[in-house]
Order: C-alpha cells, then sequence, then structure tokens
C-alpha cells in the first residue's frame, strides 16, 4: 500500500491560514521519515548488507510519495487567494519540501550506491575511518532535526544554530578530508577504491548540511515576515 498523508485536509483549502499548518504538519511526517533514513544509512553503509541498504532506499520511496501529495496539495491551494503573508510562507513551505526531497535523495541515490559499491568491491572500513564517519554524521543529522524543528515550530532561534553550525561541520569536513589523505598512502588492499568511496561520502553528508541550512533559512525567513507583521 502506497504511502498516504497524514494531515493533508481537502476542506481545508478554502481557509489557506488553516491549509498551510496542514502542510507545515506533513512536512514534518515526512521529515520523520527522512530521519529514519539518516540513522539507518550510516550502519548500512560501513557495515550492513544489501538488505539493510534496501531498506533506506524503500523509506525513501514514501518520502518521494508524500512530497508528490504535498506538491499536488500545494498547487491546489496556490490557486486560492493569498495574503502577503501566507504568500511569502506558501513559498518557503515549498522550498522546505523540496530541499527535504533532495536530502532523502541524496541518501537514497548517493550514498545507499556508495553502500552497494563497498560490498561489491569488498571494501572494509577502518575503525578510524568510521569513527570520522560517524562523528560528521551525527553532527550533520542533528542540523536536520533541528532544520525540521525550526519549520515546524516557526523558529528562528533554532534556525540560526543550524546555520551557526557552518563553522563547526567545515572544521570536521575538513579534518575528514586530511585523515582520507593520511589514509591513502597506508598500504592496504584496494586502498585507492576505498579513499575515492570514503571521499565521496564525506562529500555528500556535506550536501546534506547544505540543504539543512537551506531548509532553516526558509523557516527563518517565515519567521522574520511574522515579527514584522506583528510590529
Amino acid at each position: 500500500m502506497m504511502a498516504q498523508p497524514k494531515f493533508l485536509d481537502e476542506d481545508l483549502l478554502e481557509t489557506p491560514s488553516l491549509a498551510l499548518d496542514r502542510v507545515r504538519l506533513e512536512i514534518g511526517n515526512a521529515g520523520k521519515r527522512v530521519l529514519d533514513m539518516m540513522q539507518q544509512i550510516m550502519p548500512a553503509l560501513i557495515d550492513g548488507d544489501k538488505d539493510a541498504l534496501k531498506e533506506v532506499a524503500r523509506i525513501d520511496d514514501v518520502v518521494d510519495t508524500l512530497h508528490g501529495h504535498i506538491i499536488t496539495y500545494m498547487g491546489k491551494l496556490s490557486r486560492k487567494p493569498l495574503t502577503d503573508k501566507q504568500s511569502d510562507e506558501f513559498v518557503n513551505l515549498m522550498a522546505a519540501t523540496n530541499d527535504l526531497e533532495s536530502i532523502g535523495d541524496v541518501i537514497e541515490t548517493d550514498l545507499v550506491y556508495l553502500g552497494t559499491e563497498r560490498i561489491e568491491n569488498g571494501i572494509t572500513i577502518s575503525a578510524e575511518t568510521r569513527e570520522v564517519f560517524e562523528n560528521l554524521h551525527r553532527e550533520v543529522s542533528m542540523t536536520v532535526a533541528m532544520a525540521l524543528n525550526a519549520v515546524m515550530e516557526k523558529d528562528q532561534e533554532v534556525a540560526l544554530e543550524v546555520l551557526g553550525m557552518k563553522e563547526h561541520i567545515t572544521s570536521l569536513v575538513q579534518a575528514a578530508d586530511i585523515h582520507q589523505a593520511q589514509r591513502l598512502v597506508v598500504d592496504e588492499p584496494k586502498r585507492l577504491e576505498t579513499y575515492a568511496m570514503e571521499i565521496d561520502v564525506i562529500e555528500k553528508l556535506k550536501r546534506i548540511y547544505y540543504f539543512s541550512k537551506r531548509i532553516a533559512k526558509a523557516s527563518m525567513l517565515e519567521a522574520a515576515t511574522a515579527i514584522a507583521e506583528e510590529d
């Protein structure tokens, strides 16, 4: 059975403010699936089997389906008369929806592929590299959760925290790159294939943070608009 939205209500389309709130809730529903993907992908990628990787890809199918429902609902909402505030909120929620799906796609298309490549090429991830990956993955996962919370709660402070983590994430990425460069000279089997795969993993986690920042920025613009209208 295909995934069905939990919060989108056709009857509320005549009241855009309520419909937008439902969109926000549905983004949170899809976001929970993306966070599940984030939680499962690293152990699956490092030493899981193909079934574990397929399960991550299966969750992305659900995310894609929910994304389609949200976009369709918003398409209907766009034909309703919206205030300037509602139009701004609409645009930002649309952007957040698409960026959330992009995170799912990076996990499903890129990281699942790299996990499959690791299995097929017989690559073994060292304990040191595992720690580097897990540290970066943990921090990036946190930014995804925080960005979603910023959208759900219209929380500008949380959004600013996500943006403020840029230097920290960059530092972790640089440390990971240095670690990989040092591992390249180690005399181990398949070191070139291992290096190429592991560098790609780092790059994809960095890419996920990029989308987290975009989601946070969208929610921050919403909050700023709300504050301006209150004033």
